[in-house]
């Protein structure tokens, strides 16, 4: 089979997946729902859910592609750019991707329907329980919008007011506490009260409806929020991490609490990473390579299960290749051969008999939070001594082994040994000793937690912001003037869309994100400046 047929393959493969993916964006019906929620005035919200996570997620593959592949899995160097379609590698700014990849979600759905079930749980008490498992998952929403622009609009935004005022991002993170706080006392108090209303049968895509999951995801999303203000405001930051060790229902406890949205409809090619990644425009980073095969003294076990040797190699004598981010279009011919991902756990027959024209395993859930990151939060917290956080080391290793496994449940065990765990764990950097201080064990906690979180680019990309690890690349080529890869200078956010720009007044206030306005090159709150 020629390599042009293969490539259309999957191409139309792409396209038929991305027309199934429109089908279940915020405006359409899902097979469990008759009737549009945002007409919906009274009853049941929990009809809302299905719609919040599949947009909060953006499970939608046009939206991932415009919003996470071509945004935050670039500037988290998850991925790098391989084809001269398209440059955001290199900073450019796209403001119809970014809007439909993540203004539009956030502020067209899920902010918007979450309005819409506040008034409805305002009069109907009964629905309170979903209400509340709903907050948990806006509240993951809401930090990675404030993550990725700064200062939004929040307190005023999702009904329909298009001058909504800009809350600081210090403002929203103390809501977030506040909003996950409330909503895991009230689940607590109310989950097994006969009067209330449960979930129905596929309204909520992530749990099926236990509340003593959406208690520890609660706590774990507060547990996440507190880290992130370590360097900005750490009284702040240890007051709620250990409030959210201690409160009621825990945090995850292993890989059965882990966060993920299916997509509602039917078939087998309901992941948007590896529905885009049949496109052939994105590939492993040399950054990804590079820590893959060089942090241990043995190669990572999990390079097998994200990545599919290079197109020139074979399943019996693999390679596996990135490329540096922000190439130039005549650069990119200097990397023929690169990995991209049609690892084991999505195409396993790419890996074991060279076939990639069948046998497709992209049934995965988009990642909301895992185990693993939960227990590399609580490494770090044990590291600053953080109160019921437990053993630095002893929860670093557990979130490398939470890791490994988590990736291989879906995988068939024969696919993949686990000979060279312990080996990977106790060699080379990864080793704990290897690290001689703070800065050299946070740099260990947070290069493992960008590999666990995988490939949830947003989390990666706000990680390096905040600590500066792992250690990046700069671009090879910065296409935005305020950004010098020349000088080692990253991306520090996305500037606000166009469409707001021009219809709220309060986007354009130089007052935004501490005075400093908007822009690519503008750091928000809590980024203290520990990398360039």
């Amino acid at each position: 089979m020629s390599d042009t047929y293969e490539k259309n393959i999957f191409k139309a493969f792409g396209l038929l997946a991305f027309t199934a993916g429109i089908a279940v964006g915020c405006t359409s019906d899902f097979d469990s729902m008759n009737t549009n929620p945002m007409g919906i005035t009274k009853g049941n919200p929990g009809y809302f859910m299905p719609y919040i996570q599949e947009a909060g997620t953006r499970i939608d593959s046009w939206a991932y592609q415009v919003g996470d592949n071509l945004h935050a899995n670039l500037y988290a160097q998850y991925f790098a750019n391989s084809t001269a379609s398209f440059n955001s590698d290199s900073y450019t700014y796209n403001t119809a991707w970014v809007s439909d990849g993540f203004w539009v979600p956030y502020y067209g759905c899920v902010l918007r329907h979450m309005r819409k079930a506040e008034e409805i749980v305002a009069q109907s008490p009964e629905y309170g329980n979903i209400y509340q498992a709903m907050r948990i998952f806006a509240a993951s929403c809401t930090a990675q919008i404030t993550d990725i622009f700064g200062d939004v609009p929040y307190s005023e935004a999702g009904s329909g007011n298009t001058a909504a005022k800009y809350d600081s991002q210090q403002s929203i993170y103390m809501s977030l506490f506040k909003e996950l706080t409330e909503a895991v006392n009230e689940l607590k108090a109310h989950k097994d009260d006969k009067a209330y209303v449960g979930f129905k049968k596929e309204q909520d895509l992530i749990y099926d409806g236990d509340l003593d999951k959406w208690m520890k995801l609660g706590n774990s999303l507060r547990l996440r929020f507190a880290m992130r203000l370590s360097f900005v405001d750490a009284a702040t930051s240890k007051r709620e991490a250990e409030a959210a060790l201690a409160a009621p229902g825990g945090v995850f406890t292993d890989n059965s609490d882990n966060a993920g949205v299916y997509i509602s409809g039917k078939g087998n090619c309901g992941w948007p990473l590896f529905q885009i990644s049949g496109w052939g425009e994105f590939c492993m980073s040399k950054t990804m390579e590079n820590i893959l095969k060089t942090t241990s003294t043995v190669a990572d076990p999990r390079m097998t299960l994200w990545f599919g040797h290079t197109e020139t190699s074979t399943a019996e004598a693999p390679v596996y290749a990135g490329i540096p981010n922000g190439l130039s279009v005549s650069e990119l011919g200097q990397y023929p051969d690169r990995s991209y991902v049609w690892g084991l756990k999505t195409m396993p027959n790419w890996n074991t008999v060279n076939d990639k024209t069948s046998n497709f395993k992209a049934l995965v859930r988009q990642q909301v939070m895992n185990y693993a990151e939960v227990c590399l939060l609580k490494a770090e917290a044990a590291l600053r001594g953080y109160a019921g956080a437990g053993n630095a080391e002893q929860n670093y290793l557990a979130g490398i082994q939470a890791s490994f496994d988590g990736e291989r449940s879906s995988v068939d065990a024969g696919l993949y040994s686990t000979e060279q765990d312990e080996t990977y764990k106790t060699t080379g950097s990864v080793a704990w000793n290897s690290a001689p201080d703070f800065e050299g064990h946070l740099n260990q906690i947070i290069t493992q937690k960008w590999l666990a979180v995988y490939p949830n680019g947003v989390e990666a990309w706000s990680e390096f912001r905040r600590t500066g690890y792992p250690k990046l690349s700069p671009v090879k080529h910065s296409l935005e003037p305020t950004i010098k890869a020349e000088n080692g200078e990253f991306i520090k956010k996305l500037r606000y869309v166009d469409d707001e720009l021009r219809e709220n007044p309060n986007a354009t206030s130089s007052g935004l994100n501490q005075g400093k306005g908007d822009g690519l090159n503008v750091r928000v709150w809590w980024d203290t400046k520990r990398y360039k």
